[in-house]
């Protein structure tokens, strides 16, 4: 007996041992100054191991338990001072959705491999928000799309035809066999047309539709460096883009948490900027970057070369252009980072993107310290010089044209740059820029931020060279080309509604299918070319995020891209479409539009 004892003694203490980690946070009730007492606890962590995970926070005060520290973003850990169970306590902002419980729980250990640990959430019991449910009686007609097309007549008889044809014009004349007869001036009249008649009631009744484009620039942005997108899922979302006849995909490829598309010159781009795991136990980042906001770790999340062609081709043969966007001078941590592990292999730091004697003190809007270019060094434009050249040979080799790259230009810190003067530091940012696009002949594109405070020849040199400027903070911006993006009616990402489970953000308000059409772009000012849909990916997890997001709110910024004013039935008519019309496709295809 006394063998058997000391025999299932130790086996009890190996399983007790072998538990794995766990971590379980409960949200708390609101408290009288507004703000709530949330619990964090940690099962069965061992001592002296380390404990990261990701949340968007804002200001707090600890109450119990050991010290949360921060790190660059969205990045916090806790040290585990005894083994067991780690119960921590801390005031915070009442949850605005349930999405934003803190996420991705990674246990660190000295000399072992990172180990994902499992979350359990203690939710409010609240009651649940009705999500709006839009109705209408509208008897749809078979010639109802979206977006809605600008004349249509039924019968045979047969319309009068405009006198003018904008690009893109296009009319179909269906007689009464059923056989439809296309006009069209151009490439993508011809391809719209197409687009029409695989989306109408079959059998095709007699009618003629005569159609075209208010703006030529219809735009969809897509961020993949917060949460990655699989080349499958990029070429999806494009078919979704051309059923709807909108013409730029706006690709953001490269920002503070991830470099996504392969330059072969620079390798560490995507093998350290597109990687991500947990910082050493020193909080260096050594073989790559920190996990973005979704906290995953693991392989690299990036485009390869062919698979950049093979987006570009896809693309254009539904008559998409693709603009790609490498964020700078701000929201370049990721290329500041690779760059860095680039000098420490090669010793070449002709292509340094940071001065190492930078010591600015600034916090980003995404809370990074360490985000910004030393836009005075010879050395960002020289790697710049090199980006611009693959980005054009790519497009080049897959023969399809390159409208413009985009900067960014948006969210340079207060303290970046400490000791400089940030108007001087800006006006040598944009003509380094502008050196790049005159000598190769091509255009740029940037946010608003880009275009304000320059000196009137700065100002003036960049309007020749410039596409366009995302007008996404104020009411236009007069004298440039201008594509609206106003956060407050295309920003997909924010939730439709303040309901708890609904996923996120909301700090422009919130948006849905009703709000997206009541956009209206004569309120803004400019010389507007178009109008854009943003879909950001710091609150996406998967593609079934994406569809949600997007459908059916998107709907309402592509009717304003191609009809920029209402019709008299509004509204009511085109949600009705939507229903009869686009929902069945969504169902066929497997896209998530409903809450699950």
């Amino acid at each position: 007996m006394q063998k058997a004892l000391l025999f299932i003694f130790p086996l009890l203490l190996s399983i007790a041992c072998s538990r794995v980690p766990t971590a379980e946070w409960t949200e708390g009730a609101k408290q009288g100054d507004g703000r709530t007492l949330h619990t964090l606890t940690l099962h069965d962590v061992p001592e002296g191991s380390r404990v990261w995970f990701q949340e968007l926070f804002d200001g707090k005060t600890f109450v119990e338990g050991p010290e949360m520290h921060h790190y660059q973003g969205t990045s916090w850990y806790i040290d585990i001072p005894t083994s067991g169970n780690v119960t921590l306590k801390y005031y915070g902002r009442p949850l605005p959705r349930r999405s934003w419980a803190p996420e991705g729980f990674i246990l660190q250990q000295k000399g072992k491999p990172d180990l994902p640990m499992e979350v359990t959430y203690n939710f409010l019991d609240l009651p649940e928000k009705e999500a709006a449910n839009f109705t209408c009686d509208y008897e749809v007609q078979p010639g109802d799309i979206i977006p809605q097309v600008k004349r249509i007549q039924y019968g045979t008889e047969l319309m009068e035809p405009t006198e003018t044809h904008p690009a893109g014009w296009y009319r179909i004349t269906i007689g009464e066999e059923g056989e439809p007869q296309i006009e069209a001036d151009d490439e993508d009249g011809a391809f719209y047309a197409k687009i029409i008649l695989s989306k109408l009631s079959q059998p095709l009744h007699p009618m003629t539709i005569e159609d075209w484009p208010d703006y030529q620039y219809r735009g969809f942005m897509l961020d993949v460096v917060r949460d990655f997108r699989s080349v499958d899922e990029v070429l999806q979302i494009l078919d979704m883009m051309a059923s709807w006849k909108l013409n730029a995909l706006h690709f953001h490829i490269a920002d503070d948490e991830s470099w996504c598309l392969e330059i072969k010159d620079f390798p560490e781009l995507t093998e350290y900027g597109a990687h991500h795991a947990l910082p050493d136990w020193n909080l260096q980042e050594t073989d790559a970057l920190k996990p973005t906001a979704n906290g995953k770790i693991g392989n690299a999340t990036y485009y390869s070369i062919e698979e950049y062609k093979q987006i570009l081709r896809y693309a254009w043969e539904r008559r998409i252009a693709v603009i790609p966007e490498f964020d700078m001078p701000g929201h370049s941590r990721a290329s500041i980072k690779a760059m860095q592990v680039y000098e420490r292999r090669t010793g070449d730091s002709s292509y340094r993107l940071q001065d190492p004697a930078d010591t600015s003190h600034y916090w980003s809007a995404q809370d990074f310290t360490d985000n910004v270019l030393s836009v005075d060094l010879p050395s960002v434009y020289k790697f710049y010089d090199k980006v611009f050249d693959e980005v054009i040979r790519l497009h080049k080799e897959a023969d399809v044209p390159l409208p413009a790259i985009h900067i960014g230009g948006d969210e340079v810190p207060d303290g970046a740059w400490s000791g400089r003067d940030h108007h001087e530091m800006k006006e040598i940012f944009i003509k380094g820029m502008l050196d790049l696009a005159e000598a190769r002949g091509i255009r740029l594109a940037g946010w608003e931020d880009i275009a304000k405070g320059l000196e009137p020849e700065t100002q003036e040199r960049l309007k020749r060279s410039l596409y366009f400027l995302n007008v996404w903070n104020t009411d236009g911006i007069e004298g440039f080309p201008v594509v609206l993006s106003p956060a407050a009616y295309t920003y997909l990402d924010l939730a439709y509604s303040d309901a708890p489970d609904e996923i996120g953000l909301s700090w422009a308000g919130y948006v849905d299918e009703r709000k997206t059409f009541a956009l209206q772009p004569k309120d803004y000012k400019g010389d507007i070319i178009g109008v854009q849909a943003q879909l950001w990916s710091s609150q996406l997890r998967s593609f079934d995020d994406v569809t949600y997001q997007m459908l059916p709110k998107a709907l309402g910024v592509v009717e304003r891209a191609w009809n920029t004013s209402p019709d008299s039935t509004g509204f009511e008519r085109f949600y009705g479409i939507i229903v009869a019309k686009e929902m069945p496709v969504w169902e066929k295809k497997g896209w998530v539009y409903k809450k699950r």
